[in-house]
C-alpha cells in the first residue's frame, strides 16, 4: 500500500534526524577534544573559535530538527565560551585566555561539555500537523458552492458563472452542507442562511473564501458577517460580471498565499534539507544552496520571490552576501530573511541594517517556517504585480506581454512547433463609456479579462495591450484550434449581461489571429494579427479573422 503524503514526509524527517544524530556524535567528540587541547597547549587556543562556531550552529539547528534540549544546552555552552572565542579572534595573548578557560572548565564547564552528547537521546516526536498538501486538480477548474434559498436566482447565478468555466454546486440551505468539502474552492452564501450561528456547518466557512449576498449595510450586520469569516459582501447577485470579478480576486489571493519560489542558503546540510523538505511539502518551489559562492548564478537561474539565509556560514557572512546582492539593481527589492540563533536584539537590528528585511531566531518550528515563507512570498508577489501587471485587469502590461511574445517566438522557431498570437478588441466600447460611464466600462474590461484567464490554459500568455485591446499568445496551438477557442469565447462573452443602473446590456469583441512562425519576427506576427483584427471590424465585428497568408 503506498504511503500517504504526510507519512512520506514524516519518514524523510526521521531520516534527517538520524543523519544529524550520527554527525553530531562525531562533532561533539571533536568539540571536547578541541576544548581540552586549547586548555593544555597555549598554541591551540585557536580551537576555541571552531568550538564556539559548532556550539552556535547546534544552538540553532538542534531544536529545529527535534533535539530541543540539546539546542538549549548548546546555547548555554555557547554563551559561556563566546567571550574567550572573541578574544582569540581579536588576537589576544593565549596565556590569559588559556588560564580563564581552565577556570571555566573547573567550574563545571568540563562536565557540561562531556555530557552534551546525552541530549541526543532526547528527541521530540516527528509531527506533520503543519503539512497540508494541496489536492491535485488536473484541469485547474475552481469549484464554487452556492447556498441560495431562491431556486430561480440560484439557477441564474449558475448559468452566468458557468460561462467563466467554473464548476458549481447548488445547495438550498445550510443543513444540506456536504460532508466532503476538500474540492470546494469558494463558498457563496445568502446572509439569511447565516442567522443561525449555532449551525453545525458554519465553522467550515473559515476553511474557504466566502462571498455573502447581503443588502444590509449597517455596521452591526457587516461586523457580524466579518466575524463569521465572510470575505466579501455583494448586493446584487444578478450582476454576474461583478460577482465573477470578486470571485477571481478572492481565488487569486488564496492561491498566491499558498505558492511561491523560495531560495535557501545554509551550509548545514541536514538543516538545509529539512527546510527544503518542509517548504516543498507545503506547496512552495524551493532551491536549496549549500555553497554560498554559487549564490549569484543560482539566483539568476531560479529567480526566487524571497531568499532565506543563515547569518554565518563558515567563511561567509550572510549580511555581507546581502550587501553584495544589493550591488545589482535587479536584487534591490528581493526580500532577504536571515536565520540565526542570535538573540541579542541590537545585533539582529545591525544584521537588518546591512541588507536584510527580516530576522527569524532559531530554532524555528516547521509551521512557523512555512507560514513565514508563504506570507513573505505573498507580499513579494503583490509588490511584483505593481511592476508587471496591469492594475485594472491583473494581466501582463503591454511591454511585458511583448517580451513574453518574443520569447515564445524564439522558442517556437527553435523547436519547430506551431504557436499563435491573437489581438482582441471590444466592439463599440466608446459607446459603453459614453452611455454608462467609465466605471461600467472598466467592469466590462475586467469581465473579459477574467473570462480569458479562466478559459485559456495556464501556459497561455494574456496581456492588456492598451485601453480595451488585448493580446494573447497560445504556445503549441494550431491556427484551427486557436480560432475554435476564440470563437467559443466570443459567443460566451456576448451572452454576459452587464448592469448599469436600471439598464442591462451586452458587449462583443473582435479578434485577429496569426501564426507566430509564419513571420520573420514576433513584431511582424503581432502586426499581422492586428491587421486581421481590423479586417474583422470592417466585416461586421463580433468574430475571429485569420491573417491573410497564414
Amino acid at each position: 500500500m503506498p504511503q500517504s503524503p504526510s507519512s512520506e514526509v514524516r519518514r524523510k524527517l526521521e531520516t534527517l534526524r538520524n543523519r544529524f544524530r550520527d554527525k553530531t556524535i562525531r562533532e561533539i567528540e571533536g568539540l571536547v577534544a578541541s576544548i581540552f587541547n586549547a586548555s593544555r597547549h597555549p598554541g591551540a587556543t585557536e580551537d576555541l573559535i571552531a568550538a564556539y562556531q559548532l556550539l552556535h550552529r547546534l544552538a540553532g539547528s538542534a531544536g529545529t530538527l527535534g533535539f530541543t534540549q540539546l539546542g538549549e544546552q548548546a546555547r548555554k555552552l555557547e554563551i559561556a565560551i563566546k567571550p574567550l572565542a572573541d578574544r582569540v579572534a581579536a588576537g589576544a595573548d593565549s596565556e590569559p585566555v588559556q588560564l580563564e578557560l581552565k577556570h571555566l572548565l573547573a567550574a563545571g564547564y568540563e562536565s557540561d561539555i562531556v555530557g552534551l552528547g546525552k541530549f541526543l537521546g532526547t528527541v521530540e516526536p516527528v509531527s506533520t500537523q503543519w503539512h497540508q498538501p494541496r489536492p491535485a486538480d488536473a484541469d485547474n477548474t475552481s469549484v464554487l458552492l452556492i447556498l441560495e434559498p431562491d431556486p430561480a436566482l440560484a439557477e441564474q447565478i449558475l448559468r452566468g458563472l458557468a460561462l467563466y468555466g467554473y464548476r458549481l454546486r447548488i445547495l438550498s440551505n445550510g443543513q444540506a452542507w456536504s460532508d466532503s468539502m476538500d474540492d470546494v474552492d469558494l463558498v457563496i452564501v445568502r446572509d439569511v442562511l447565516l442567522q443561525d450561528e449555532g449551525g453545525h456547518w458554519l465553522p467550515r466557512l473559515h476553511d474557504h473564501p466566502v462571498i455573502c449576498f447581503s443588502e444590509a449595510h449597517d455596521f452591526t450586520t457587516r461586523y457580524r458577517l466579518a466575524n463569521l469569516g465572510v470575505d466579501a459582501c455583494i448586493d446584487e447577485p444578478q450582476d454576474i460580471p461583478a460577482l465573477a470579478d470578486r470571485i477571481e480576486q478572492l481565488l487569486a489571493e488564496g492561491l498566491t498565499t499558498l505558492t511561491g519560489r523560495v531560495m535557501i542558503v545554509d551550509d548545514d546540510s541536514e538543516l538545509l534539507e529539512h527546510y527544503r523538505l518542509v517548504l516543498t511539502s507545503g506547496g512552495l518551489l524551493v532551491r536549496a544552496v549549500g555553497d554560498p559562492s554559487r549564490l549569484l548564478s543560482e539566483l539568476s537561474e531560479f529567480r526566487p520571490d524571497i531568499l532565506l539565509m543563515d547569518v554565518q556560514m563558515g567563511p561567509y557572512d550572510g549580511p555581507v552576501l546581502a550587501r553584495m546582492l544589493r550591488f545589482q539593481a535587479e536584487w534591490l527589492s528581493l526580500p532577504i530573511i536571515f536565520f540565526s540563533s542570535e538573540e541579542d536584539r541590537d545585533l539582529q537590528l545591525d544584521v537588518l541594517a546591512r541588507g536584510g528585511d527580516d530576522f527569524v531566531t532559531k530554532p524555528v518550528s516547521d509551521e512557523f517556517l512555512l507560514r513565514t515563507a508563504r506570507i513573505r512570498c505573498y507580499r513579494a508577489r503583490q509588490l511584483g504585480k505593481l511592476v508587471s501587471l496591469d492594475s485594472l485587469t491583473g494581466l501582463l502590461k503591454h511591454a511585458l506581454a511583448k517580451t513574453e511574445l518574443n520569447r515564445e517566438y524564439a522558442r517556437s522557431a527553435r523547436t519547430g512547433h506551431d504557436s499563435a498570437v491573437a489581438m482582441l478588441d471590444l466592439d463599440h466600447f466608446k459607446q459603453v463609456n459614453d452611455s454608462y460611464g467609465h466605471g461600467t466600462g472598466d467592469m466590462v474590461i475586467k469581465a473579459l479579462s477574467n473570462l480569458l484567464r479562466h478559459r485559456l490554459r495556464k501556459t497561455d500568455i494574456i496581456g492588456r495591450y492598451g485601453g480595451e485591446e488585448f493580446v494573447i499568445v497560445l504556445p503549441e496551438c494550431s491556427l484551427e484550434k486557436t480560432v475554435e477557442v476564440l470563437e467559443a469565447l466570443s459567443q460566451d462573452f456576448a451572452r454576459l449581461v452587464f448592469n448599469a443602473g436600471n439598464e442591462e446590456f451586452s458587449v462583443t469583441f473582435s479578434a485577429g489571429v496569426a501564426l507566430l512562425t509564419a513571420y520573420e519576427s514576433g513584431e511582424q506576427a503581432i502586426e499581422a494579427a492586428d491587421r486581421a483584427l481590423y479586417q474583422r471590424k470592417r466585416a461586421g465585428r463580433n468574430g475571429v479573422t485569420v491573417a491573410s497568408g497564414d
